[in-house]
């Protein structure tokens, strides 16, 4: 169980402005789960964040939502919970090298840095052309 001002600092950074540092965040739950329900709220509000953000290595892009539902699912583990998370139309984590091919194919400048990563998986997503998928986590 965090403390309060654990508890404090933790929803300041999954409810920071830039999605890096929410992703940050997540990432370090997935990590290691807090096991403190009261952390539930803030990672949910995230299902519906379709912001890019570095998902893994190898270098993988995905949203800050494919993030938080695999931080509630680990959460729920740690905390012995047998509850499944489901998410629906979410963008599949790509490799850097997937999502280099999918931008060139739509005329996309793209190179290997991570801001041009970033920005064209913004694009794609906006343009509806990444693969989506259901991800369903149970026990």
């Amino acid at each position: 169980m965090y403390t309060d001002s654990e508890l404090a600092e933790t929803v300041a950074a999954l409810q920071d402005p830039d999605p890096s540092e929410r992703a940050a965040m997540l990432k370090a739950l997935w990590a290691w789960p807090s096991q403190d329900e009261r952390l539930l709220p803030h990672i949910a509000g995230l299902l519906n964040d379709e912001s890019p953000c570095i998902f893994g290595t190898p270098l993988r892009m995905a949203e800050v939502r494919w993030l938080a539902a695999r931080v509630i699912f680990a959460e729920f583990k740690a905390q012995q919970r047998q509850e499944s998370v489901r998410l629906e139309g979410a963008i599949k984590p790509l490799k850097d090298d997937e999502l280099a091919a999918l931008a060139k194919r739509a005329g996309i400048d793209c190179d290997s840095t991570l801001p041009a990563l970033l920005s064209a998986f913004a694009e794609l997503q906006r343009l509806g052309q990444l693969p989506t998928t259901t991800l369903e986590l149970r026990l």
